[in-house]
């Protein structure tokens, strides 16, 4: 038993810094998007390359976790709860280089009138991340607290969607006016809508959390 229980302790330290990593991932953004609106390219494909490295970092942690499960760490209903959250933290990293990735291939001139309501969106996005990433930090400490943070991660959601549907509606009457055209219309929309998506992605693996409890209550 003493076996398995090392297993889980470092399962769970795995979990830690998956997670840890992949809020460093979304937080790039920080970093990455001020160069989307002076448009310096360049400096902003060194940043997704950043990104990259911070993205398959964790994919290599969640491999870890993989073995030891694969080794026979924890029970199979928990083992598998487990493996389903890590792939759905995960792929909030996911989302977060491809938003990346799609800034640099469109190489769209932002208009700088929308910047303020893009720094909003994006501190909000890296808010929801900070808020997951405690989350899952919290599971094996504090059940309680972790429920309270799964459904912090559902209001930040919600508080991006408002931002996400305000931007878009902001996009359309400039593009009505004249200030710039379809195809920047669709970037600049595809951007909003991917930067939306990646909060949605840490809802849906909050709301695995919330699933976890529930069964370990049960």
């Amino acid at each position: 038993m003493v076996k398995l229980f090392g297993r889980e302790s470092r399962v769970e330290q795995h979990f830690r810094e998956h997670a840890k990593l992949v809020y460093e991932c979304v937080e790039k953004l920080q970093e990455l998007m001020p160069y989307f609106y002076q448009g310096d390219f360049d400096s902003l494909n060194d940043k997704v390359e950043e990104m990259s490295q911070l993205e398959h970092q964790a994919d290599e942690v969640r491999r870890l976790m993989e073995i030891e499960f694969f080794k026979g760490a924890f029970l199979p209903f928990d083992r598998e709860d487990r493996i389903i959250l890590a792939e759905l933290v995960d792929s909030v990293a996911d989302m977060t280089q491809e938003t990346a990735y799609g800034i640099c291939l469109s190489q769209v001139q932002f208009p700088r009138q929308f910047e303020d309501d893009f720094r909003e969106m994006v501190d909000a996005v890296c808010k929801a991340a900070q808020v997951l990433k405690e989350c899952v930090e919290l599971l094996d400490q504090d059940l309680a607290l972790s429920i309270a943070k799964a459904h912090e991660v559902e209001a930040e959601e919600e508080a991006v969607d408002r931002i996400e549907r305000r931007i878009i509606k902001k996009l359309y009457d400039s593009y009505r006016n004249g200030d710039f055209g379809i195809l920047k219309l669709l970037e600049l929309k595809n951007t909003v809508t991917r930067l939306g998506n990646i909060t949605d992605r840490a809802e849906d693996a909050s709301d695995r959390v919330l699933i976890m409890v529930a069964k370990r209550r049960g």
